[in-house]
C-alpha cells in the first residue's frame, strides 16, 4: 500500500565546512504519483557518497546547488511500485536518482534495472555499483599496472579505494594504502588484503610510506588530493601514473590545494583524471566480473549502514568527517513489500 504522505529530508541551511545534522530537517510531503509513461519508485537503500557534498554546493558535474527547503540529490536502490513505462515493470528493482525521500516520481531516464543478482542487494550501490566501477576502471583502464608493480591507494577502506586496491592485488601488484587512522589501516591489511598501510595522522607517516615502497610506487590511485597527493608524488617512480579520482581534501571547503608541479615534472609523471560517468557503458561488464570475485572471496566489501531515512543527516556527517568504514548507505525501507 502506498501511503498518501511520505517522509523526506530537506536541506535546512547551506552547509559550511563539514555538514552537520542541523544542516538538514526531516519533513513530510505528499507522495507523488507516477507520471504518464513513467514510474513511482520506493526507496530501499539510499547511497551516501562524498561527491554529494560538492553536488549540494553546485560544484559537481550536472548538479545545481541545493537550496534550503529542497531535497538533496542521491542515488538509491528502489522498487518500482507503479509503472506506466513501456519497458520497466512494477516490482522491478532499479538504481535511480531518488534524492533523500521515501518515494520519487521518475520519467524513467537514467533508471537502471537490476537483473538477477547475488546477495546482498545493497552491494549494487557499492562494490558492485558505481564506486566499484570507479576503482576497476581506474586500475584497469587508466593505470594499467603489471604484476609486481607497487600501487598506492588513498582512502583504502572506502568503496572506491578498497575496490581499486583489491583489483590491483588481483592483478599481482603490491598494494600500499594511505588512510586516516591506524584502525582503518588494520582493516585495509587484514580484510582487504593490502600489503601495507600508513596513517597520514602519524607524525612519521612520510617515512613510513617510503619504507612501504622501497623501490618506489609505479602507480597511485588518488582519492585524497592535498598533502597526501604531494607526499605520494615524492615516492612515485619516474614515468609513474597517478589516477586522480577524488578530492577528500577539498569536499568540505571547495578551496583548491596549491600543488607544486616540480615533482610531477621531475618524475615525468602521467596524471590522468577519472570521471566514472565516462565509463557507464562498462557497468554491466564490471558487475558480472565483480560478482564472480565477490562469490569466490577475492573481492570483499564493508558497509557503514544507518537505518531509517531520518538517520541520513547523521550518517552523512559521519561520512564527511571520515568516521565511516566502508560504503555509507541508509536502509530506508524493506527490500520487498510483495
Amino acid at each position: 500500500m502506498i501511503p498518501p504522505r511520505q517522509q523526506v529530508v530537506e536541506l535546512a541551511r547551506v552547509s559550511t565546512g563539514v555538514p552537520v545534522v542541523e544542516d538538514f530537517r526531516v519533513a513530510e510531503r505528499e507522495t507523488p504519483e507516477a507520471p504518464p509513461g513513467g514510474l513511482l519508485l520506493r526507496t530501499i537503500y539510499l547511497s551516501l557518497d562524498p561527491y554529494l557534498r560538492s553536488a549540494m554546493a553546485g560544484r559537481h558535474l550536472g548538479h545545481a546547488p541545493t537550496a534550503p527547503g529542497e531535497v538533496p540529490p542521491g542515488r538509491a536502490i528502489a522498487e518500482v511500485v507503479r509503472s506506466t513505462h513501456p519497458e520497466i515493470r512494477e516490482g522491478a528493482l532499479v538504481i535511480a536518482e531518488t534524492g533523500w525521500q521515501q518515494f520519487n516520481a521518475s520519467d524513467g531516464r537514467g533508471v537502471s534495472v537490476i537483473g538477477e543478482h547475488t546477495p546482498p542487494l545493497s552491494a549494487h550501490l557499492g562494490v558492485l555499483g558505481m564506486p566499484g566501477l570507479t576503482g576497476w576502471v581506474g586500475i584497469t583502464e587508466l593505470m594499467r599496472p603489471t604484476a609486481g608493480d607497487t600501487v598506492v591507494v588513498s582512502a583504502p577502506v572506502g568503496p572506491v579505494g578498497s575496490t581499486a586496491g583489491q583489483i590491483a592485488s588481483i592483478s599481482g601488484c603490491r598494494v600500499v594504502g594511505v588512510s586516516s587512522s591506524a584502525e582503518k589501516c588494520r582493516i585495509a591489511v587484514e580484510e582487504f588484503g593490502f600489503d601495507a598501510c600508513v596513517s597520514y595522522r602519524d607524525a612519521a607517516w612520510r617515512d613510513q610510506l617510503k619504507a612501504a615502497c622501497p623501490d618506489g610506487a609505479h602507480g597511485y590511485f588518488d582519492n585524497a588530493g592535498g598533502d597526501v597527493l604531494e607526499a605520494v608524488l615524492g615516492v612515485l617512480r619516474p614515468y609513474g601514473t597517478v589516477v586522480l579520482c577524488g578530492l577528500i581534501d577539498q569536499y568540505n571547503t571547495g578551496v583548491p590545494y596549491k600543488l607544486s608541479l616540480a615533482s610531477v615534472i621531475g618524475k615525468r609523471a602521467h596524471l590522468k583524471g577519472l570521471v566514472v560517468y565516462d565509463y557507464a557503458a562498462k557497468q554491466a561488464e564490471f558487475t558480472r566480473r565483480a560478482s564472480t570475485w565477490l562469490a569466490s572471496g577475492q573481492l570483499r566489501h564493508r558497509e557503514d549502514r544507518a537505518v531509517g531515512l531520518a538517520s541520513a543527516p547523521a550518517a552523512f556527517h559521519r561520512l564527511m568527517s571520515g568516521a565511516n568504514v566502508g560504503k555509507s548507505l541508509v536502509e530506508v525501507g524493506p527490500e520487498s513489500t510483495r
